[in-house]
């Protein structure tokens, strides 16, 4: 830029070269670190995940007659047990 530039425009030519460097390198480097990053947040405790639960068992609520004896009339519905 000196040396391009005519003798009254060189300080100005100059300094729009530095401040145009400048800008480059600050928009080139803005994420560069040599400092280590340290987190001191502690995280938030995971929710529990819902997850349906499915038992494949089978329950049956229900009474049984009492046993009764051989040549009653019962409906054919009734369990008979044996005498034993």
């Amino acid at each position: 830029m000196w040396s391009a530039s005519l003798a009254g425009d060189r300080i100005l030519a100059a300094a729009l070269a530095a401040i145009i460097w400048a800008l480059a390198s600050t928009l080139a480097l803005r994420g560069l670190s040599f400092r280590p990053v340290i987190h001191n947040h502690q995280a938030a405790p995971a929710a529990p995940v819902f997850g349906p639960e499915f038992r494949p068992e089978l329950h049956l609520h229900a009474t049984l007659p009492a046993p009764t004896l051989h040549g009653d009339d019962t409906p054919p519905t009734v369990i008979r047990f044996p005498n034993g």
